[in-house]
């Protein structure tokens, strides 16, 4: 399933602008191939990065980290960016926008979760976000039932400064206003996420600091690299 908008970027040389532009589309995807491949683009440009995943041991993502994420495919309404090569290859994946609906029910579903998680990293990951979707309560927030959840972004690391992770937002928007949405949220664990959602125009409605959560020890479980020091929860009204 297939949606295309077609956009320019910047030519890729950081010293020198030239005339002819890149031309890149974002599309929505579900098939099994395309699934595969927005996958091992997230293992080259999202996992290695992402602040939960790489502040506990192991740094490696969990299979049910992957899981989980890419389940939320099948909806069809995730997005991936993509740049043509040549007529003969197949077009490269620059970045990509994972989506998936949730309910008034996602905070005790996650903290379900945790408790049926495999391992320690798993588990308090989950745990983690189930606070955070507890405190954020967009439904009693903003009065409303259907709401499209962020749950990855990620932009190949050799393209960004070049307004994919904007446009690629900016085109979700318009898939959630199609589905009837009416709201779409973001857990940002990530300092730069937050400043991209805040730059459009999403409103930040819940902040928990890593150091605020501990294990049953008193120790803190969670310990990113500056400038990332809590996730923020982001909400926009459609």
């Amino acid at each position: 399933m297939f949606m295309s908008i077609d956009f320019a970027i910047n030519a890729r040389h950081q010293h020198v602008e030239h005339n002819n532009q890149a031309r890149q589309c974002t599309d929505t995807f579900n098939k099994p191939e395309e699934s595969q491949r927005v996958l091992d683009f997230l293992r080259a440009h999202y996992y290695p990065e992402e602040p939960l995943n790489v502040s506990i041991e192991p740094k490696r993502q969990e299979d049910a980290d992957e899981e989980y994420t890419m389940s939320m495919v099948k909806y069809g309404m995730s997005l991936m960016a993509v740049e043509p090569i040549s007529q003969n290859s197949k077009d490269r994946i620059v970045g990509a926008l994972i989506v998936g609906p949730k309910d008034a029910n996602e905070a005790n579903n996650l903290f379900k979760a945790a408790n049926r998680a495999a391992t320690r990293k798993w588990y308090h990951m989950t745990q983690l976000l189930a606070c955070v979707e507890r405190d954020a309560n967009v439904y009693e927030r903003y009065k409303v039932q259907r709401v499209l959840h962020n749950h990855a972004i990620a932009v190949d690391s050799t393209m960004r400064g070049k307004n994919i992770g904007s446009r690629l937002i900016t085109e979700m928007i318009k898939v959630a206003k199609d589905a009837r949405f009416e709201a779409i949220t973001a857990d940002c664990t990530s300092f730069y996420s937050a400043k991209l959602y805040e730059r459009l125009g999403f409103e930040c409605i819940n902040t928990i600091y890593y150091s605020h959560y501990k294990d049953t020890n008193k120790q803190q479980v969670f310990r990113p690299e500056p400038p990332h020091t809590c996730i923020k929860t982001y909400g926009y009204r459609l």
